[in-house]
């Protein structure tokens, strides 16, 4: 049987493939890394407040306040983070009491599930945050929310396209409110 010399033949004395052509080695992601690496993308994102610069409040005689894109955003992309304090069911129902004892105060709370449970994220006070101006259209959204969960670094709430959106188009989102006793004080929520 002829001796391999230096790795360059087999152990039939061939030459080796190898000897006329490197290992290529593959520069493919598995899914999971894909993942990882979208995920610390939106993270950064979120951090950073990264589109707070590209949304612009204007006002609407209908609804005051709304907000509109000053650039195009594509389908699925993040858009802007619901911002506020992370609170239990409870906090929040104790702070909507307070809130409704005093006009001059407007409820800015969102009620979500996440890990079998229910969350708020009161966005009540004023900041220079601006997803928490973007107005309600149950018939016309063109955002929708989503959680954006990194493990131990926390969870938050998203804003990101449904579809193709232009720079000037004002940003609107499902609230999501279904409760009879809200719809019938509220008939617009339907009807926007």
């Amino acid at each position: 049987m002829p001796k391999k010399k230096n790795g360059t033949t087999d152990e039939k004395g061939c030459l080796l493939i190898t000897n006329y052509f490197p290992i290529r080695r593959s520069k493919r992601i598995t899914t999971k890394e894909l993942e990882d690496i979208k995920l610390k993308e939106l993270k950064e994102l979120i951090d950073t407040g990264f589109n707070e610069d590209h949304l612009e409040v204007f006002r609407c005689s209908v609804k005051g306040r709304s907000v509109r894109a000053s650039k195009c955003f594509q389908r699925g992309e993040f858009v802007v983070e619901y911002k506020g304090d992370l609170i239990s069911v409870k906090t929040a129902q104790l702070r909507e009491q307070r809130y409704a004892k005093d006009e001059n105060v407007g409820s800015f709370m969102y009620y979500f599930r996440h890990r079998d449970n229910v969350f708020c994220i009161d966005a009540t006070d004023e900041t220079p945050y601006k997803g928490r101006l973007i107005n309600h259209s149950y018939l016309k959204p063109n955002l929708k929310t989503r959680v954006a969960d990194f493990g131990c670094d926390g969870f938050h709430l998203v804003l990101v396209a449904m579809r193709d959106i232009d720079s000037g188009e004002e940003l609107l989102y499902d609230y999501g409110e279904r409760r009879p006793s809200v719809l019938a004080v509220n008939p617009w929520i339907l009807g926007s």
